[in-house]
């Protein structure tokens, strides 16, 4: 892997206590430019607890959080947004009460730059700017299929749908890193596999950042460039899916079994 400088996310001993219980236990975890990364873990490992950290919903007790080289430890979620790092959640978080092209329009108005005075004057620049974000909107719930749906109210896609609606809109808002909380929960092979080739495709045309939290293995290892496994916060394993896969302490974890096995 590459070393610190190069990479895109570095975080350094992070430890995070819940109530006397240990969530993270200085944990190093890095990220390459331009791959997808998985957090996998038993149940408890601490795997959406380091996401949380990463997008600033929750302040570790120790340790930095540095991304494109700038020390972000300290930013509110928002901020963290605002540089280009943006999360999805395992439970769906899209407006019911929103279309679906309104839904990916609340994403790409990150990229619009007018002003509160434009919104409520509704200035020239505010409906520029407006349409500027239709476009992006449109542009992006095509690249998820989803372009002939834009008019539907949100809440009547079918669930797979909404999963990629999701994705969707965070996209539109040209993030350099796209944080995926179990994309795949709730979807049957079909939907996980559809989920599967948009992530790569995200990766690959889009030329964003992905570090993925995922229960599903076949997923995971389909996807993947590089793999970090969690247990009882702390990192047991990193390293490529095929390495994963035949790493005694991993099975362990999982399995309960005897590290000679």
């Amino acid at each position: 892997m590459g070393q610190a400088g190069n990479n895109i996310l570095d975080c350094r001993g992070l430890a995070v206590t819940f109530g006397g219980v240990q969530a993270l236990r200085q944990v190093d975890f890095s990220v390459e430019p331009g791959s997808i990364t998985a957090v996998i873990g038993p149940n408890g490992a601490g795997k959406t607890t380091l996401l949380n950290v990463i997008s600033g919903l929750v302040n570790a007790d120790a340790g930095t959080v540095v991304f494109q080289g700038e020390d972000i430890t300290a930013f509110p979620p928002y901020k963290r947004a605002l540089a280009g790092a943006v999360r999805t959640f395992q439970n769906l978080e899209i407006f019911h009460n929103m279309t679906v092209l309104e839904n990916v329009m609340t994403g790409s108005h990150r990229r619009i730059p007018y002003t509160v005075f434009d919104s409520l004057l509704k200035t020239p620049r505010y409906w520029r700017e407006e349409k500027q974000c239709l476009q992006y909107a449109e542009r992006e719930l095509e690249f998820v299929g989803l372009l002939d749906k834009k008019d539907m109210p949100a809440v009547e896609l079918p669930f797979g749908s909404q999963r990629l609606l999701e994705l969707a809109r965070a996209i539109a808002s040209s993030p350099q890193l796209l944080l995926l909380d179990e994309p795949a929960a709730g979807l049957n092979i079909r939907e996980t596999g559809d989920l599967g080739r948009t992530i790569r495709r995200i990766r690959d045309e889009r030329g964003i950042t992905v570090v993925l939290v995922e229960h599903d293995m076949d997923l995971v290892m389909r996807i993947s460039d590089t793999i970090t496994v969690l247990n009882f916060g702390e990192q047991i394993a990193r390293g490529k899916p095929l390495e994963i896969q035949k790493n005694h302490q991993v099975i362990a974890a999982y399995l309960g079994e005897d590290d000679n096995l």
